[in-house]
């Protein structure tokens, strides 16, 4: 970025501005006006909305790869398990249990065991896992409506952009 539009230039600007002419900060049609002539203050703004623009833009992109990229994974891992199940299957039916090939050796041995789950509520809590996470919406609720939360309270809110099109 040009000088005019480096950041800590245009606060000094308006640094400047608002202890010159003090009176100026008051009025909105003045300030505004001021602002404009006195400082890259309106340009710097729109080239960071323009980033800001294209920062949502690769933000979105990416959740969309991510996306694809998830299913891609699926996939493939979906194509890993049914090749080894084909290889044990073939084995098997040839009844052999090691077979030695120039890149690696395949081998037929007992599984692992599993554990198969037949009624989770049944289950005792010192084998389950528990995870106490906060409702936050809720909690937003709760508060708004008077109740108080112990261990929660709201934050005082700051300044935030929005933007409209």
């Amino acid at each position: 970025m040009p000088e005019r539009l480096d950041p800590t230039f245009v606060r000094a600007q308006i640094e400047a501005l608002r202890v010159t002419h003090p009176d100026v900060m008051d009025d909105d049609e003045l300030r505004a006006l001021a602002l404009e002539s006195e400082t890259g203050f309106r340009e710097f703004l729109t080239k960071v909305l323009r980033r800001i623009l294209e920062t949502k833009a690769l933000t979105d992109a990416n959740k969309i790869d991510a996306a694809d990229l998830k299913k891609r994974q699926e996939r493939l891992e979906s194509r890993h398990d049914s090749l080894r199940s084909l290889a044990l299957t073939v084995m098997l039916h040839a009844n052999e249990r090691k077979v030695e090939l120039p890149r690696a050796t395949l081998s037929v041995s007992n599984g692992v065991p599993k554990v198969i789950v037949t009624d989770e509520t049944a289950l005792p809590d010192n084998v389950v896992k528990i995870e106490r996470k906060p409702a936050l919406k809720l909690i937003h609720e709760l508060i708004d409506q008077g109740v108080t939360v112990p261990g929660a309270t709201l934050s005082n809110a700051g300044p935030a952009l929005r933007i409209t099109k």
